[in-house]
């Protein structure tokens, strides 16, 4: 398992993974504005967070300095806990806190790289969102395809189902799941001198990549 410390998603996961795993530039723009939203809310909070730990401190500090006999002894001992319990929260905060920018700084670049390809870009994102739903399930159903045929040979009937709900079923997504069968056939087909007429690593070559949606 690849670590991350402090990390929701590196910037790897976030360009090969998550940007990776959608099918165009507005299905990945929308899932990139989710992520920035939510390490938005991340960072907010941790500011609120800063304020309440520095409270905590400025209490304990009194009780410490303050002392007996206004304070009894035990709530002297237990102010000293709480702030080294305190302090020692303190470093991981502060990475957690950095590592929370890091990731929304390389959010808001994808972001940027995306947004000239997006078809709906001049649209707030809730009409974005719904403007790319089709052309985004059109490439989902299709990868779906893809890597059933390849792995299976054959596509579930409940995802199937799913595909013929699309509305270009028949237009894009039967053609192209023909198309994966024609040449799923051919590498069980062999010519004259007994080679394959395909294989399956030429066949995969012909596969969409969705991560070129942006540079490596």
């Amino acid at each position: 398992m690849v670590g991350k410390p402090h990390r929701q998603n590196s910037d790897f996961q976030l360009r090969h993974f998550l940007v990776g795993s959608c099918s165009t530039p507005d299905g990945a723009y929308v899932l990139m504005y989710g992520q920035l939203i939510d390490m938005q809310s991340k960072l907010k909070h941790a500011e609120s967070q800063l304020k309440r730990r520095e409270a905590r401190l400025a209490k304990c500090d009194h009780i410490i300095s303050t002392g007996a006999p206004q304070y009894e002894y035990h709530a002297v001992l237990d102010a000293e806990a709480d702030k080294l319990e305190i302090e020692a929260d303190i470093p991981t905060w502060e990475m957690n806190r950095t590592a929370a920018q890091q990731e929304l700084a390389t959010i808001e670049k994808l972001m940027l790289e995306l947004r000239p390809k997006c078809k709906h870009a001049d649209n707030d994102i809730l009409i974005m969102s719904e403007l790319a739903q089709q052309d985004e399930w059109l490439g989902e159903l299709k990868q779906r395809a893809e890597n059933f045929l390849l792995t299976q040979g054959t596509i579930p009937h409940d995802h199937f189902q799913t595909m013929r709900m699309h509305p270009e079923f028949k237009t894009q997504l039967v053609p192209h799941i023909q198309h994966m069968h024609a040449q799923l056939s051919l590498t069980h087909t062999a010519d004259e001198q007994g080679r394959p007429v395909a294989t399956l690593s030429s066949l995969m070559l012909e596969l969409e990549e969705p991560k070129l949606l942006l540079g490596a």
